[in-house]
């Protein structure tokens, strides 16, 4: 029985990635100094591969 993808990672955890995920967005959006532009861009490039690797270990 294949689980959805919405069962993949626990409510918790998909809730504070999600979470980290809005507060980087909101901060890159006010981010005026470039260098720490790019730092906000790298850390939402990380949860959101953090948010799939949880996702893909959950599936297999």
């Amino acid at each position: 029985m294949s689980r959805s993808s919405h069962d993949s990672i626990s409510p918790k955890l998909r809730l504070a990635i999600d979470r980290k995920i809005a507060s980087l967005l909101t901060a890159i959006e006010q981010e005026k100094v470039p260098d720490q532009l790019t730092d906000l861009a790298v850390q939402l490039q990380n949860a959101l591969v953090e948010k799939r690797r949880c996702k893909a270990k959950k599936q297999d």
